[in-house]
């Protein structure tokens, strides 16, 4: 599954880039819906091709969120493909109220045990490969076509947005330390950190759900020419008091990571 991951990855910046999280929910349920359609219509070939968009989509949105996805396996044992799709439609149904509290109007409810976004996106998907299986499709081995297919086909086809996932800062942060990072914005030259914090949008996004969703931190990679970082930055941050800051170099580039106290 990790391979799967990053080849979508990558096809999605060789497309443009991911979506905002809540554009591609509605993405997901839009192809959750065409699945039903197509299982009405019985049409075969159209049904495959829905499923394959569930799970290129919904795997999009555990890559932004930094989630590594177990692969699953089909389960069918005395369920009909109909109650395959309720399945599919209930998970959905659970991604989108966490995405809601996550990036939308909903209040975040406190975290309870088993309500994690991998917990559904994993959920959703083996509902999907088990429809599959009880359709005879080889999914996997379509997925990788499919891949291929669109990274070809369709260069450029979206708007880039910018995202966490695929700043130039928690790119190049990996290459030093493994683990589930989101990044900021370059900073502009010798720009003060209170400005820098007015542009980055995405840090009160990760204080809300680092917790909840296990990410390990928050980086901002810092330039010769860039951020200007006050020496008491933790407090200039006003971060909650489960989070702490560090400055970390390596190799003579310097990162401030945001990290959740464990």
């Amino acid at each position: 599954m990790r391979e799967i991951q990053q080849k979508i990855d990558t096809m999605i910046l060789h497309l443009g880039g991911y979506w905002r999280p809540l554009s591609g929910l509605a993405r997901l349920l839009e192809e959750v819906g065409e699945v039903g359609g197509a299982m009405r219509r019985g049409s075969a070939e159209e049904l495959k091709e829905e499923l394959l968009d569930v799970l290129v989509i919904s795997t999009c949105l555990a890559n932004q969120y930094a989630i590594s996805l177990q692969q699953q396996e089909a389960d069918v044992r005395g369920v009909t493909k109909e109650q395959l799709y309720f399945q599919i439609v209930e998970e959905a149904g659970e991604v989108a109220r966490i995405l809601n509290a996550y990036e939308g109007d909903k209040k975040l409810k406190p975290n309870r045990q088993g309500e994690s976004l991998q917990l559904h996106i994993e959920q959703l998907q083996r509902a999907v490969i088990s429809l599959g299986e009880q359709c005879n499709y080889e999914l996997f081995d379509s997925l990788y076509a499919l891949i291929d297919e669109k990274s070809t086909r369709d260069f450029g086809r979206f708007d880039h947005t910018p995202d966490p996932i695929t700043e130039a800062s928690v790119r190049s942060y990996v290459t030093y330390q493994s683990g589930r990072y989101w990044g900021g914005i370059d900073p502009k030259p010798f720009e003060r950190f209170d400005r820098y914090m007015e542009r980055e949008k995405h840090i009160e996004r990760f204080l809300k759900i680092a917790h909840i969703e296990g990410l390990d931190g928050f980086v901002i990679k810092l330039g010769r020419d860039g951020l200007i970082v006050p020496e008491n930055v933790e407090k200039d941050l006003n971060l909650p008091s489960d989070f702490k800051v560090t400055i970390e170099v390596y190799n003579t580039q310097g990162y401030v990571v945001i990290r959740p106290k464990l």
